[in-house]
């Protein structure tokens, strides 16, 4: 008769391996954390914040295949592949999230709400230095892309071209419209003073 363990352990031996990975945060650079270690950094302050442990989904028998890496992988496309980045960013988010919303995260994938990236991207990381280099010919989010078109008819793609309405249009009202838009999702329009 197959084992299939105590009650409360890991679903495989592979979820397991897995989790015992968790404790390598404690002596690792972070520079050098894979998946599993921000994932493990995630699980250790969400249970600092809540005093619970985080519930995974066991989507996969296979945690390379698990929604959790998924959501991880998925940061690391938004907003970037240094994890001193992204433990920062998680940092961030649980303090935007639980102290000034007073909001409860039940999943990992809040960490993943563009809406919450943008913001860190622009006001943090910006903030902090120019961390994040942009110059005019880098592309610029979805997001802002979209608030434009809606609502100016426009296609702008860099964020040179929107300095360049910027300046030109900023005693029109209606563009007046959009720079309200950009800045309802995070967008601090300062940005674009510094591009050249």
């Amino acid at each position: 008769m197959e084992d299939i363990g105590d009650l409360g352990s890991a679903p495989n031996d592979k979820w397991a391996k897995f989790f015992t990975q968790f404790s390598e945060i404690e002596t690792l650079e972070t520079s050098k954390w894979k998946p599993v270690h921000l994932i493990g950094y995630f699980c250790k302050k969400y249970y600092q914040v809540y005093n619970v442990k985080y519930l995974f989904k066991f989507n996969s028998p296979s945690p390379v295949k698990s929604f959790e890496v998924f959501q991880i992988k998925r940061l690391a496309l938004l907003l970037s592949s240094n994890s001193t980045v992204l433990r920062d960013y998680i940092d961030w988010a649980f303090k935007e999230k639980t102290e000034k919303n007073k909001r409860r995260v039940t999943s990992i994938s809040f960490i993943t709400n563009e809406e919450l990236v943008n913001n860190y991207k622009f006001n943090v990381l910006l903030a902090n230095n120019g961390a994040l280099h942009i110059d005019r010919s880098t592309q610029l989010p979805q997001d802002c892309q979209n608030v434009i078109k809606n609502l100016y008819d426009t296609t702008v793609k860099t964020y040179g071209d929107l300095a360049f309405l910027n300046a030109a249009l900023t005693a029109d009202s209606k563009w007046q419209t959009v720079v309200s838009g950009l800045q309802t999702i995070g967008f601090d329009v300062l940005i674009l003073e510094k591009i050249v």
